[in-house]
């Protein structure tokens, strides 16, 4: 007969209270609980203290090491070993642990004198290749190799990155005079101003290109990312984020600004800007470096990732007085309830790209290590429930607020910050059960975040529509490898700069352009790369670039191409970004119409994308090339004739007298040692990072510096270069990305053309390509 389970009806008189009070309950039980304390203290059993650790936890070492026992165990067992005696202490076997420096943070400081860390670096440099730019010692690409990876997790799952090198900019004053500013170092041609309605309200970030003051369409200086902080001042607060290899020039143009006295120029110039100084006396700008950490997400599953670790705060009632929230004046400007609302809508979505492009969420959330699973696992979305676009679409006033802005709180966050060993600590002692953790529990700081919503890409004609999707994410200093461990282990994929080249080379975007110091800096520090891979091959494993008649194999010799295109010397060329000329220019390319003229046509060049017609793999610094008439129907058979090598036989003859000359100073130094004299060194030796004089005259006979001329070195015109080209996953072919001169194109065009032919630098076989104009270079 099956025996039913006790219950209020089956125990006749006796019934079980619906809720017990916990100290009457552990009051009756106390003298169980000190039998129990006395018999943990003086254990009766001879055993010692590892060997009550269940079998799996169990380690050879723990005899004689208390550092491998569980923390709560150590102290019981180290009085233990003293009893019997303690070993002797073993020297360490390996060499990198005697090397290993007494205070690691000491050696961390004085390693972070030359170049800046970010808080995520020995996470990186665990995992990653690092290198050096731009003052900071930075993760490259990952150590596992996985490329195709990489590019998975930025299509269809999560690719995360690091880009708190940014440097973020302070900028407080009046609406009008800090738009008067921006309109001299911006033109409204390539897109709309910092003070349009879309960015003034806070609610949207925007993009803008900056040029030295005056000198547009010259002196191009970067692209630079701002948001509009929300406050009830008259003065408004602009906060930029700025590609560090631009902030040292944008740090000299708003010093000129502000500051214009500081500026060496002649007395007509002073005049100038004594009239401009006033305007602009009541700018307040501070260059705040290292105050923020910020996160890209790539990707639609970026959605899930960033849901499944943010928790907003909804009740601000069960703060403690000493939370920095208690610093703010008004809390009711935080709109918690009505953010949380807008949040909770915008998870059902399944990827960022559904959102508002562009917009700007201030929140308040718990501690991402809260959230944290046990195990790494991939965030999925699982909403049933279909997002209202409507709710989203209507972006409220408030939304983009946040005490992140406030500096003066970040002093306050920093000092209740728990370190993670603190944290766990708090969390053991706290859970009742193990595994549930108490979300509310007051003693746990919560954080101030921005998100801001990248759109990705938006024309479905070029590229895949909406690939680069995501989130970027605006967290307090202190909270960064909190926040980064914890989007690992919800399944995002790291990545570094590499990642960050590749995901703008698939959407098509311009990466650090050439009309730029970053960008002409970028170009030599990779010619020096590959000319240094290039000479420690053997002779005769070396391309010969004089026989495939490539002068600058390299680097893309713009001065000298515009040079060649024009009827003057070009000292200074610029990228064409007037959104309205190039949309004329590209009308007239598909129309296979006559260009009209522009202003300073001669310094002029065209961003292009470039797509194989058939096969064939573009590379970087391949040619681009003009047509013939008759070139589209013989493609197949099209190829660059060998040339003459002038420098060949020279080089020969230099290699054949360097070695007579060694052969003569290893006589020398025989007889000398024979007759127990030195001989006099005629040949010195040189240091292995520079090289001799017959190795620097070697090398330019190789390939000669003073270039004068590309236009016509090959047997098709030189029209551009492309600056970068591989295999494109989101196409499934080759790809290119690269600038053409504008009087170039010109000429292509009055050919009835608009078609142009590739050949890589290390090969003689032409290629036809489609030619398509590049809008937000």
């Amino acid at each position: 007969m099956e025996t039913s389970q006790f219950d209020a009806t089956l125990g006749g008189t006796e019934h079980l209270p619906f809720s017990a009070n916990s100290f009457k309950f552990t009051a009756s039980r106390s003298i169980e609980i000190a039998a129990m304390s006395e018999s943990i203290l003086r254990p009766s059993k001879t055993k010692l203290i590892f060997q009550t650790l269940p079998v799996h936890m169990r380690r050879r070492v723990m005899s004689h090491n208390c550092k491998r026992l569980p923390r709560k165990l150590r102290e019981g067992h180290l009085e233990q070993l003293k009893k019997s005696g303690l070993p002797p202490k073993q020297k360490r076997p390996s060499r990198k642990y005697r090397r290993r420096p007494a205070n690691l943070l000491n050696e961390y400081n004085r390693r972070q004198k030359k170049n800046i860390w970010l808080e995520t670096h020995i996470w990186h440099a665990k995992r990653f290749h690092m290198i050096e730019r731009w003052g900071y010692r930075l993760a490259d690409r990952p150590c596992d190799k996985a490329f195709r990876a990489c590019y998975r997790a930025s299509s269809a799952h999560c690719l995360l990155q690091d880009i708190s090198y940014y440097t973020p900019v302070q900028i407080t004053g009046p609406v009008d005079v800090i738009g008067d500013m921006f309109s001299c170092i911006t033109s409204r041609s390539c897109g709309i101003s910092v003070t349009a309605k879309a960015y003034i309200t806070g609610n949207r970030e925007g993009t803008i290109h900056i040029y030295k003051p005056n000198f547009y369409p010259l002196c191009y200086v970067g692209k630079v990312r701002f948001v509009w902080i929300q406050n009830d001042d008259s003065k408004k607060e602009l906060w930029l984020f700025v590609h560090p290899s631009q902030i040292k020039q944008l740090e000299t143009i708003f010093t000129n600004f502000t500051n214009p006295e500081l500026r060496n120029s002649t007395l007509e110039h002073m005049e100038k800007k004594r009239k401009i100084s006033s305007k602009f006396s009541d700018l307040n700008i501070n260059i705040k470096t290292g105050i923020f950490n910020i996160f890209r997400l790539t990707g639609p599953k970026s959605q899930a990732v960033l849901n499944n670790t943010i928790k907003c705060v909804t009740n601000l009632n069960k703060l403690p007085d000493k939370n920095w929230l208690s610093h703010i004046s008004n809390t009711s400007f935080l709109h918690i309830k009505e953010k949380h609302d807008y949040w909770e809508n915008a998870k059902l979505a399944s990827s960022p790209s559904l959102l508002p492009p562009h917009v700007v969420i201030g929140l308040i959330i718990k501690d991402p290590r809260l959230s944290r699973p046990t195990y790494r696992t991939k965030a999925q979305n699982n909403n049933s429930v279909h997002v209202n676009t409507a709710l989203l679409i209507e972006i409220p006033p408030y939304l983009s607020y946040s005490p992140i802005w406030n500096i003066s709180l970040h002093e306050h966050i920093k000092k209740k910050q728990m370190t993670n060993g603190q944290f766990i600590e708090h969390i053991t002692k706290t859970q009742l059960v193990p595994g549930e953790i108490n979300e509310d529990n007051p003693e746990l700081q919560d954080v101030p975040v921005v998100l801001i919503q990248r759109p990705g890409s938006q024309i479905a004609v070029y590229k895949k529509i909406g690939y680069g999707t995501g989130w970027d994410i605006i967290v307090p200093a202190g909270y960064g490898l909190p926040f980064w461990q914890t989007l690992i282990m919800f399944g995002a994929r790291s990545g570094g700069l590499r990642e960050t080249e590749s995901v703008a080379f698939e959407m098509g975007e311009c990466y650090l352009p050439p009309d730029s110091d970053a960008g002409s800096l970028e170009e030599k520090r990779i010619e020096l790369q590959l000319k240094e891979k290039y000479f420690r091959r053997p002779p005769s494993k070396r391309v010969n670039y004089q026989k495939l008649a490539v002068n600058s194999p390299f680097i893309c010799p713009w001065k000298i191409l515009l040079s060649d295109w024009s009827s003057k010397n070009v000292n200074d060329f610029f990228v064409l970004r007037d959104k309205h000329l190039i949309d004329i220019i590209q009308d007239c390319f598909l129309a296979k119409k006559e260009i009209p003229d522009i202003d300073n046509a001669e310094c002029c060049l065209i961003a292009v994308r470039l797509h194989t017609l058939g096969k064939g793999n573009l590379k970087q610094h391949a040619l681009i090339c003009l047509p013939q008439s008759n070139d589209v129907q013989t493609i197949d058979n099209l190829f660059e004739p060998l040339h003459e090598d002038v420098n060949e036989k020279l080089r020969k003859e230099k290699r054949k007298e360097h070695l007579q000359f060694l052969k003569q100073i290893k006589r020398k130094r025989k007889k000398a040692k024979k007759r127990g004299s030195m001989v006099n060194n005629t040949f010195p030796k040189t240091s292995s990072t520079k090289p001799s004089e017959y190795v620097k005259s070697m090398r330019e006979l190789w390939l000669p510096s003073n270039v004068e001329t590309v236009r016509n070195t090959c047997s098709r015109p030189i029209l551009g270069y492309l600056s970068h080209g591989a295999f494109s996953f989101t196409e499934g072919k080759s790809f290119g990305i690269g600038y053409i001169a504008f009087n170039a194109l010109v000429v292509l065009l009055k050919t009835g053309q608009n078609k142009v032919l590739i050949r890589n630098t290390t090969s003689r076989k032409y290629r036809l390509a489609n030619v398509e104009l590049i809008k937000n270079v």
